[in-house]
């Protein structure tokens, strides 16, 4: 599971860089949502890392973060520089719906690599015995 995580995060990172530079056609939609959903596959990806239990506790950890940020936007004021940026300033009920999105999209990169792993015996996280 550890390797899927890491893949994850990088899926997220990528992307969340890609969000960052496009200048393109639906700027603001991408600028707005899809930084959403790959923040929220982050944030479920340092959990996996760092918190061993089930999927569904997971995904309500990285939910009950994300709500957290829209309700410090509804009340807090906009931390200056990266803080800004990475908490966001305005509130946006669209927002909850693209955590969702990235929520649902983790948690389904996680089964289907425990699936794959499972299957091919190849992608096992477990430590070699020492020689």
């Amino acid at each position: 599971m550890r390797r899927a995580m890491v893949l994850l995060g990088g899926v997220a990172l990528a992307v969340g860089a890609f969000v960052l530079f496009y200048r393109g056609p639906g700027q603001p939609f991408i600028r707005g949502y899809v930084s959403d959903v790959v923040a929220t596959m982050l944030v479920y990806a340092f959990l996996g890392l760092l918190w061993r239990t089930t999927a569904a506790r997971r995904a309500l950890a990285t939910a009950a973060i994300a709500v957290a940020v829209e309700v410090y936007q509804m009340v807090g004021t906009t931390p200056p520089g990266v803080g800004g940026v990475l908490v966001g300033a305005f509130p946006d009920p669209w927002d909850l719906v693209a955590y969702a999105v990235g929520v649902v999209a983790a948690v389904a990169w996680e089964r289907r690599s425990v699936r794959s792993g499972d299957r091919t015996g190849g992608l096992s996280d477990a430590t070699p015995p020492a020689r």
